[in-house]
């Protein structure tokens, strides 16, 4: 009988190995549009790949929506719909809508339409070239610095300049994230952005500082996690629990950390898997591959960060999981 079980448990994990590995490369691109100043977007057509994330952010005092459907009947279709009141919605407002669907998706302001309207076109990245976006990822986190003033790189790992004002991260799992407090960090292809936390300073497109964030703290020291993900101000489409809001995914000294579960469910993360924690000034660094692979095997251990350049990474840092090392142990036999 035991025997038995062991034998349905091996094929248990075998099977989840064989869907891990077969399941899509998660990808999330991202377009910026603003709304605004005055009664326009920024661009009359958004060009994404399916499964690309299209940002809206608002730039001025006139209220505003994003709503799908045709702009000349002033009829929605559903798709999308920023404030389906229809009233509009005015400065500091932020929306994202991850497409799923293929084809030109029409959208236009509820307020000001038809002549305030646009359109995304979503194209197929795997039966065509690949539309450029940008491409926002964690890369280095140092958790461990002094009074909680922790750094946090992101890069643009897209082919496209993007902007990542607005962005939100979050370590607790509760309440919709911290923003960015800019409204435009533009961040070139391979270009690299250096987070400050708990430290005052005037942001830039290369440094961005949040001056208040869990003070004296800071990032997690001992067991932690760090999500990204993209503008989104309006409920309930901005909870931490929104997968299709989620960007990126990283967390350190044991498993099970707060939004671990939204990660694994857009294969950004394998449940129970983990970064070792690091030495005191040490950092932990993203090793890309050619697929930018969502996996904490690409994460090494820095003495010396790098913040703001590519570090050597050199050093890998040895994976430690609950049951993941057995699987990958089972499936190569």
């Amino acid at each position: 009988m035991a025997a038995a079980r062991r034998a349905d448990l091996r094929l248990a994990l075998i099977a989840g190995a064989l869907a891990l590995a077969l399941a899509p490369a998660a990808h999330a691109g991202q377009v910026r549009v603003d709304v605004g100043p005055s009664s326009e977007y920024s661009t009359r057509v958004v060009n994404v790949n399916l499964g690309d994330q299209v940002v809206w952010v608002w730039t001025g005092t006139l209220m505003h929506t994003v709503t799908s459907g045709d702009s000349l009947t002033m009829t929605p279709d559903l798709t999308f719909n920023s404030d389906p009141s229809f009233l509009g919605q005015g400065s500091f407002t932020r929306y994202a809508w991850k497409s799923s669907v293929l084809g030109t998706v029409l959208y236009f302001c509820a307020i000001h339409g038809p002549d305030m309207a646009s359109r995304i076109i979503v194209t197929d990245p795997i039966s065509g070239p690949p539309v450029p976006v940008s491409d926002f990822r964690i890369t280095e986190v140092q958790y461990n610095r002094a009074s909680g003033q922790d750094l946090i790189e992101i890069t643009n790992f897209g082919a496209a300049t993007g902007n990542l004002g607005r962005y939100r991260i979050n370590v607790s799992g509760t309440g919709t994230g911290t923003e960015l407090p800019t409204s435009n960090v533009v961040v070139p292809s391979m270009g690299r952005v250096v987070v400050h936390l708990n430290v005052s300073g005037a942001s830039t497109n290369t440094d961005v500082y949040i001056p208040s964030f869990v003070p004296g703290t800071g990032l997690p020291n001992s067991a932690g996690a760090l999500a990204l993900y993209v503008p989104n101000s309006i409920a309930p489409g901005n909870a931490l629990t929104n997968g299709d809001m989620l960007i990126d995914y990283v967390e350190w000294g044991a498993g099970s950390q707060a939004n671990e579960g939204v990660a694994a469910g857009d294969f950004f993360w394998i449940p129970g898997t983990f970064v070792p924690l690091v030495a005191a000034g040490h950092s932990i660094k993203y090793c890309p591959d050619v697929l930018l692979s969502h996996d904490v095997g690409r994460w090494v251990d820095l003495t010396t960060p790098s913040f703001g350049s590519p570090g050597l990474c050199t050093t890998p840092v040895p994976t430690r999981t609950q049951t993941w090392g057995s699987v990958k142990t089972i499936y190569r036999r």
